[in-house]
């Protein structure tokens, strides 16, 4: 081993139980990733914490292996963890992935009149973050988005996306966090989920 390398493991602080770790996602962090999914997705939806849509409580193969394959295929999948625990995780895409899921999505949303569409050419869209519901509010989602605009950037990428619901139940604590990352309204956009139509706001904002 080289002598400066060693060096440095050597003075490097070691992690306590206490300090958390922004990482990027690995298989080994799937059943900790479906914790904190189901602590904020189930079928019950807190408006004010906020929530993701699915029950994750429910049918656990099927998210453990769609977890799987985003850990496998995306690059902008992160955890935070605390000691060996994961408390949070993000979940982005690049345009072609999110394409390729949702072909329709640039031609459903409906757009406001003034949104510069030459940003629609290249970008990256945040499909979920999520943090555990005993520790929202504690500053977890800002550092997940802080390393993954930093990684975002360093794509070339200059432009992302987020969807929040507004209807049938509005996810208030989503809005305040895009909010407070300086997000702007793009558009609105409609959707069927588990035979509901849904209503979500489309926020943009620049890398």
């Amino acid at each position: 081993m080289n002598i400066n390398k060693a060096y440095a493991q050597a003075i490097k602080p070691k992690q306590t139980e206490d300090e958390l770790e922004v990482a990027k996602a690995t298989v080994e962090d799937i059943e900790g990733i479906i914790a904190v999914a189901a602590s904020v997705g189930s079928n019950n939806k807190d408006h004010k914490q906020g929530f993701l849509m699915d029950d994750y409580t429910k049918n656990k193969e099927k998210y453990v292996e769609k977890f799987k394959e985003d850990i496998e295929e995306s690059k902008l999948f992160y955890v935070v963890r605390k000691g060996k625990k994961v408390v949070g995780f993000l979940l982005a895409y690049t345009k072609d992935q999110w394409i390729n899921m949702e072909p329709n999505w640039i031609f459903s949303t409906m757009w406001k009149s003034d949104f510069d569409k030459k940003t629609l050419n290249k970008f990256v869209i945040l499909e979920k973050i999520a943090v555990r519901s005993n520790l929202t509010g504690s500053g977890i989602g800002s550092r997940l988005f802080k390393r993954f605009r930093e990684d975002a950037k360093r794509m070339g990428i200059k432009d992302m996306f987020s969807e929040t619901l507004i209807s049938p139940k509005p996810n208030f604590a989503s809005m305040e966090f895009a909010l407070k990352q300086q997000y702007h309204l793009a558009g609105i956009r409609y959707e069927k989920f588990n035979d509901k139509v849904l209503t979500d706001i489309v926020y943009h904002r620049k890398l």
